[in-house]
């Protein structure tokens, strides 16, 4: 047989098994098992990530639209000039190649056209034989069969090796350029057409491959002129090297972050924009390493932070920790998504609910005072108490006592309860945290706290934080404080001032902070979380062993770090009016209240100042501490005759009993009402003053006795009592108990049951509480 009838037949078996394919097989996977790389974009558009496809290759997969056209056509140009023509193979190049590769033996001749190189790449052929080259064409033309000009051309784009572990065109582009494929220009379209025929000796990132690149698109280059018209900036463009840049030199920014999209967008083939701005987090970042170095001698050597927009809901910074690299602190731990505990950063919420029951406005008089809840005394942070104090300098100064009382009165289930639908995760239930919750007694992230002081600025409605825009994910939305109590909580945060003393100069504008701090148990983490402008900033110091250090308090050591954040961030804030007044549609106003009691003033209140009010729901007791009495001009006792001539008549300060106990500890002299006359009857004296409360026991607890201490177990009861009064009588279910005096307590032994216990004063005023005793398991 000649050579020529040789071809001939070979030619015929390759058409014949071309049809056969076409006949019978079936529409293929184009893209098979292949799996792709996630590339993350910051919401500029500029790369944070790109990660590795699960076989360690960077492959991004984009649609044809998305590269540029000149790409494509000197691709085409290059590779296959014929491609939207032929059928999937090119008869006249086969011919030529194999009559130069195995018949005049001149040189190998390649002849495979973009749909046979695809076929090659996506069923892994070995090509080098008559045998495998007859099966790419096979392929190839299954290819053509099922699979339309663009989508074969897409997929070759997609799948085509350009240096090292890179594929795919827009890979290249992203990796060597730091630009998306349709932004690619014609020198660089040109460049990457060249490099897929030989990646290996044409990688740009190597000066030889960079060299040989050249050489090949200075050649194309040629073959383009013959088809397009060149412009003379495009001419120029020619001239200037290439800035090329190595999948080594890949960004990796935010990288707690970023590793936490592609875990969760494991094989999605898709660019991710996220929310993040990295000129913003690069600044958290720094102002951290900073903060880190300069406070080390103290034993401070992480912290994370995090800036959220709360219009939108989107997370402009996040830092997991002062360095991502360094395993002596554990720094690929994310601190923003790590269960830690809040200390006093969960206080404001208290408030908000008091204020929304009714129980409480801003200038209501709190008791900062021992306190005992059950076998529960809580303490505050200095060890000391403050007497009475308004509602406002309580939240402020971060007073305990008067947080677990508000909670002890709003009920820890429904605090409970509000956490929960604010899509706090891994709670127990409400007895096994009990008043200690709002202590930092539960864990948080730090997610979960900024969008919880998210809600306050977006008027109690909580809501998901986004970290990729454009999400799809269910979207929940839940109304868990009123707007009036939001802005009140708020209101009474700017009033805290900054830990530093920084002066306002003249003509300078003053960015309103609402902000708290938070230390938890045993100086393991110290939180300052606020909100201004359009934010909500978090930052957190501590470890992430959880070991303590007593320079973790929240006031000095994360606080100066949220400032310094802040005063980098205050002059790109926008501007708008200032957040302290309330939105004209809030159902709030000014009213008078008592300065002393918070009360609204009776008629003898020396002093009034304003409070903000919530109409039909702010609590509108009327202030009974200052009374007018008639005293017996012989006697100095207090009469009850209203003759104005025997008597005259004066206001005395009438303080419960556990407040004028704090004025005395702290040397504040209060001047008491006298005696009762002895003519005075009993009943006269009964309504003119206010009955005793009784403080412990809780009447929203229940209290366990242990069956093996069950003789030994004791429960204080303890009430306070108008100034008049000197002797307390206890009764249980109608059982005498004891007479104490009035700011005594009397701790009582009982026994499983219900009891109603009455406290009586030596006025017969007298106050009742309801007491539930089980056997504990």
């Amino acid at each position: 047989m000649t050579k020529r009838r040789k071809i001939v037949y070979g030619l015929t078996v390759i058409m014949t098994a071309a049809l056969l394919v076409v006949a019978f097989c079936p529409r293929p996977n184009l893209y098979g098992e292949t799996t792709f790389s996630t590339a993350i974009q910051d919401r500029n558009g500029k790369l944070m990530r790109l990660a590795l496809a699960r076989d360690d290759r960077y492959r991004l997969k984009q649609s044809l639209h998305e590269i540029a056209p000149a790409a494509i056509d000197a691709t085409l140009l290059y590779e296959d000039r014929y491609y939207w023509s032929h059928p999937g193979f090119n008869v006249v190049a086969l011919a030529r190649a194999t009559w130069s590769t195995y018949v005049s033996r001149d040189r190998t001749v390649g002849a495979s056209t973009i749909t046979m190189q695809l076929a090659r790449m996506r069923y892994a052929l070995n090509t080098r034989s008559i045998g495998g080259k007859l099966i790419q064409i096979a392929r190839a033309v299954q290819l053509e069969r099922h699979f339309s000009k663009d989508e074969i051309l897409e997929a070759y784009l997609n799948l085509a090796p350009y240096g090292g572990n890179i594929e795919g065109i827009g890979t290249a582009s992203l990796i060597y350029f730091d630009k998306p494929a349709s932004q690619l220009t014609l020198p660089e379209a040109l460049s990457l057409a060249v490099i897929a025929q030989n990646p290996l000796r044409r990688d740009p990132s190597s000066d030889n491959g960079y060299a040989e690149m050249h050489r090949a698109r200075n050649r194309l280059l040629k073959m383009w002129e013959t088809e397009y018209e060149l412009t003379a900036e495009e001419r120029q463009m020619f001239d200037l090297p290439l800035s090329v840049r190595s999948s080594k030199e890949l960004p990796f920014h935010a990288p707690h972050l970023s590793q936490r999209i592609v875990a969760n967008m494991a094989n999605s083939a898709v660019i991710i924009q996220a929310t993040l701005e990295l000129s913003t987090q690069s600044l958290l970042e720094q102002r951290i390493e900073s903060y880190v170095e300069r406070k080390r001698s103290l034993g401070i050597r992480n912290a994370s932070a995090m800036l959220l927009d709360h219009r939108t809901m989107e997370v402009i910074a996040s830092v997991g920790s002062a360095n991502f690299f360094d395993a002596a602190l554990h720094g690929q731990v994310d601190g923003t998504v790590a269960k830690r505990s809040p200390g006093s950063t969960l206080k404001p919420f208290v408030y908000g609910l008091a204020m929304d029951q009714g129980i409480i406005h801003p200038m209501s008089l709190l008791h900062d005072a021992p306190t005992r809840f059950a076998a529960y005394t809580p303490e505050n942070f200095d060890r000391g108490f403050m007497g009475p104090i308004k509602a406002e300098e309580a939240l402020i100064f971060s007073r305990n006592v008067p947080a677990i009382d508000l909670l002890s009165r709003v009920g820890h289930d429904l605090f409970h309860e509000f956490l929960t639908e604010a899509d706090v995760s891994g709670l127990r239930e409400p007895d096994h945290y009990g008043l200690a919750m709002i202590l930092g007694g539960n864990e948080l992230t730090m997610q979960e706290l900024v969008a919880l002081y998210a809600m306050l600025a977006n008027g109690g409605i909580v809501q998901p934080l986004s970290i990729t825009r454009h999400e799809n994910t269910p979207q929940f939305h839940a109304q868990l404080l009123s707007p009036e109590a939001s802005f009140l909580v708020l209101d009474m945060l700017r009033k805290n001032p900054r830990p530093d003393a920084v002066a306002i100069s003249s003509g300078q504008r003053e960015v309103p902070v609402a902000w708290k701090t938070g230390t938890s148990y045993a100086f393991r983490d110290a939180w300052t979380v606020g909100v201004f402008g359009p934010y909500v900033l978090a930052v957190w110091v501590g470890n992430f062993d959880g070991s303590g250090n007593p320079a973790f308090v929240g006031r000095s050591a994360a606080a100066p770090l949220f400032f310094e954040i802040f005063d980098a961030l205050e002059d790109s804030l926008p501007t708008s009016e200032s957040d302290s007044f309330p939105h004209p549609n809030l159902n709030l106003r000014k009213v008078e209240v008592c300065a002393d009691t918070g009360d609204l003033p009776g008629r003898h209140c020396p002093r009034t100042i304003q409070s903000w009010f919530i109409p039909g729901t702010s609590p509108i007791t009327v202030s009974n501490v200052h009374r007018e009495i008639r005293i017996d001009r012989r006697t100095g006792k207090r009469s009850c005759s209203f003759d104005s001539i025997e008597t005259r008549a004066e206001v005395f300060e009438f303080w419960p009993t556990d407040i004028l106990q704090l004025f005395s500890k702290a040397g504040i002299a209060i001047r008491r009402p006298p005696a009762w006359s002895d003519e005075c009857a009993l009943d006269v004296q009964t309504a003119n003053g206010v009955e005793p409360r009784i403080t412990s026991p809780s009447s929203r607890l229940t209290y366990h006795v242990r069956p093996d201490h069950i003789d030994n177990e004791e429960i204080p009861l303890l009430a306070t009592v108008d100034s008049d009064v000197q002797w307390l009588y206890w009764f249980a279910n109608d059982r005498f108990l004891a007479r104490t005096q009035r700011d005594a307590p009397f701790f009582w032994r009982p026994s499983v049951g219900e009891f109603s216990i009455l406290a009586i004063d030596d006025l017969g005023r007298s106050h009742s509480r309801q007491l539930s005793v089980r056997m504990a398991q």
